[in-house]
């Protein structure tokens, strides 16, 4: 799936394959949507499948919706990792990277927490959908709690 956030201020349904263009590589077939994200003030346009939009819209009001500072919510499937950091209020990352396995998948999760110097070890790292039990218990040994929305 290819997306981006953009703030509301700045969207435009108009200049949406524009706008969607400036950060991915548009096929003449796709066809550029839209989702409100009321949560972080943004619009979330995408290229593909609905399904895979709308999850990583539930993921973004997820996170939002938590308690405390550091919100991490991660998502595994499909062949990728899906990866949504807060700090607060503010949206740090939301990005979706290639990822086979599990390992592979921890790998861009540690490197997206040092990018904001986030520390693992007092932050809570939360799923979303299923998670396999050997990841979760690999991930408990580097971050404060592991669960599962």
């Amino acid at each position: 799936m290819k997306y981006t956030l953009i703030p509301e201020g700045y969207f435009s349904q108009d200049s949406a394959a524009e706008l969607l263009s400036q950060v991915v590589i548009l096929e003449k077939t796709d066809s550029v949507k839209s989702l409100e994200l009321p949560c972080y003030k943004a619009v979330l346009l995408y290229a593909g499948d609905e399904a895979d939009a709308r999850r990583i819209a539930d993921m973004l009001a997820a996170a939002a919706a938590l308690d405390g500072y550091n919100k991490v919510v991660v998502r595994l499937g499909d062949g990728r990792v899906d990866i949504v950091v807060a700090a607060g209020d503010r949206l740090l990352l939301c990005n979706s990277y290639p990822a086979a396995d599990a390992v592979t998948a921890q790998y861009f999760l540690f490197a997206a927490l040092r990018q904001f110097q986030i520390n693992p070890e007092v932050t809570a790292v939360h799923f979303f959908g299923e998670a396999d039990e050997s990841v979760k218990s690999d991930l408990f040994r580097h971050f404060a709690s592991v669960e599962v929305l």
